[in-house]
């Protein structure tokens, strides 16, 4: 097992440029990459095909919500840039969801397509006012969760802390995509709901999306290794 392949590095810079540093910068450390909304318009996509030729792995967070047709439109979109995972939000609704499945599947069958539940900002009492819900924010999470499974997605973005519920609920092989994941040793910034990556291994996070820590690291590359040798412990690997 390559530790390293389930260590997703946030992308999250305004300019082409600097997020091109940062690759650089991590050399063979890190092979798996989020290139999100900021970056990918700044760039004009751009971004994409320089970390293909670098023989990276993409996640397109693009994150796309809207009418069925015009969601699957702009998955489509997304197949075809040869990327390994992109996203949309499971709050579009089942039959937005099947659409996109049924049309991006003609384009690239191997492409994880993959649901946001509850972004990782929200808190319990923020999911009470925004969603009005009795569910609670678990729940919730929990049910969206359900609703891309049922759709045919390959997985779900949730925090750590639904990962291991949502893994009881949908399977084992359903993937659990995480943010919210930080070390002891960095802050933790604007998510409320966080777990070192040694904890999130072990509550069921398949993938860790991973941004500050490494990137705004004086030494990316030993941030990285810190990272892995965390996440190996989790796995029992070491």
């Amino acid at each position: 097992m390559d530790v390293r392949e389930k260590i997703i590095i946030a992308l999250d810079f305004p300019t082409e440029e600097k997020a091109k540093a940062c690759v650089e910068s991590l050399g063979e450390e890190a092979v798996f990459y989020k290139v999100g909304l900021e970056l990918f318009l700044n760039s004009q996509g751009k971004i994409l095909e320089y970390l293909r030729e670098k023989g990276k792995k993409i996640f397109l967070d693009l994150k796309f919500h809207d009418i069925p047709n015009t969601t699957a439109m702009a998955s489509v979109f997304a197949a075809k840039k040869d990327v390994v995972m992109f996203n949309v939000h499971a709050s579009g609704g089942k039959k937005m969801m099947q659409k996109v499945i049924e049309e991006t599947k003609k384009i690239n069958e191997a492409a994880s397509v993959i649901a946001v539940t509850i972004l990782t900002s929200f808190s319990e009492e923020e999911i009470q006012n925004v969603f009005q819900s009795k569910l609670s924010l678990k729940e919730l999470a929990i049910h969206f969760a359900s609703l891309a499974k049922e759709a045919g997605l390959s997985g779900v973005v949730c925090s750590p802390w639904e990962a291991a519920d949502i893994k009881k609920v949908c399977g084992e092989s359903f993937q659990t995509v995480c943010p919210g994941v930080r070390p002891k040793w960095s802050a933790t910034n604007d998510q409320e709901r966080i777990m070192t990556p040694k904890e999130a291994v072990q509550h069921g996070c398949d993938y860790l999306v991973i941004g500050r820590p490494v990137t705004k690291h004086e030494n990316p590359k030993e941030a990285m290794r810190m990272i892995v040798k965390e996440v190996e412990e989790g796995l029992g690997l070491c």
